[in-house]
């Protein structure tokens, strides 16, 4: 690829206004290569249906040309101020920021301001996690990581869907559920000790196809609303964490990268076709079921 594109080496897939210029940075990948452009030939449209899930998790997609998510429950719902839990504290820098604008996102003195379609041309999705009236409290992509807001459910399109990620770090190993059933597995590269892939409860943002299947990033970034929690900015980008393919398949099973998650190419692209933008992601550090299953499984997911 052409070094002048906006990706960074390592996986991040996330992007920077500062002075009408935008830099685009992910914060996981090794190697040199930079990730495909966001133009027209690469943005790729999720159009995954999530609507025939009778139960699952909840996903608004945004509808309107620009989202403003409020820090803060609405005057007007009467709630506590505890029902919008406090993210963890950071010693880093939120994102974004006042003067730090990063792919059409920025700090409005209410909340948040989206754009939607997003910089690489994918619809604008949030997690829902519960509804009152007429108003959505939603994961958002923001840093401390885990913020929540609120947003006008006219603004957006509910969803829903079964499938859902979940990543043991002390076993390196990814299980992709779709309800109760396993439908995909793999031993996967997590971060290293000083670029750590953080812990909590995250979403899959959107859907990235690169033109060159056999780069550092495969044939599919898979971004997250999650941020690293080791690192500012990465070459001039911001650290987002995304899972994506690879060209070292020789290091799936080791902590390797600077805290995305990398996969056998044939899984991700299994998976990017598979998952719809907004499904759950869980990542915690030790296993999930308490056994440390190994190996690579496409499973019998339609």
């Amino acid at each position: 690829m052409r070094q002048d594109r906006p990706f960074k080496p390592l996986t991040t897939v996330a992007a920077l206004f500062m002075a009408a210029a935008l830099v685009l940075g992910v914060a996981a990948c090794s190697g040199k290569e930079k990730a495909d452009p966001p133009d027209t030939t690469e943005a790729v449209v999720d159009t995954t249906s999530t609507t025939a899930a009778p139960v699952g998790a909840q996903i608004a997609t945004a509808k309107v040309p620009s989202v403003t998510v409020l820090a803060t429950a609405p005057a007007e719902l009467n709630l506590p101020a505890t029902t919008t839990t406090a993210p963890p504290k950071t010693a880093h820098q939120p994102i974004p920021r006042v003067g730090l604008n990063s792919a059409a996102v920025k700090k409005v003195p209410e909340g948040y301001q989206f754009a939607n379609p997003t910089y690489f041309g994918n619809p604008l999705t949030m997690q829902v996690i519960e509804q009152h009236g007429d108003w959505l409290k939603v994961l958002i992509q923001a840093r401390p990581n885990h913020t929540e807001g609120w947003v006008k459910a006219s603004d957006v399109t509910l969803s829903s869907t079964t499938y859902r990620m979940e990543l043991s770090l002390a076993d390196r190993h990814l299980t992709v559920y779709d309800g109760d059933k396993v439908v995909a597995e793999t031993d996967v590269v997590i971060g290293k000790d000083t670029t750590p892939t953080p812990l909590g409860t995250f979403y899959l943002a959107e859907k990235i196809k690169q033109a060159n299947a056999g780069g550092s990033y495969g044939p599919w970034i898979l971004s997250t609303n999650g941020y690293s929690e080791a690192l500012d900015l990465f070459d001039n980008g911001l650290p987002v964490v995304a899972f994506h393919g690879t060209n070292k398949p020789e290091l799936i099973g080791t902590q390797a990268s600077n805290g995305c998650i990398r996969l056998p190419n044939d899984m991700i692209t299994k998976l990017a076709d598979m998952l719809p933008a907004g499904t759950p992601i869980e990542i915690v550090a030790q296993s999930l079921k308490g056994t440390g299953t190994t190996g690579t499984s496409l499973g019998n997911a339609a």
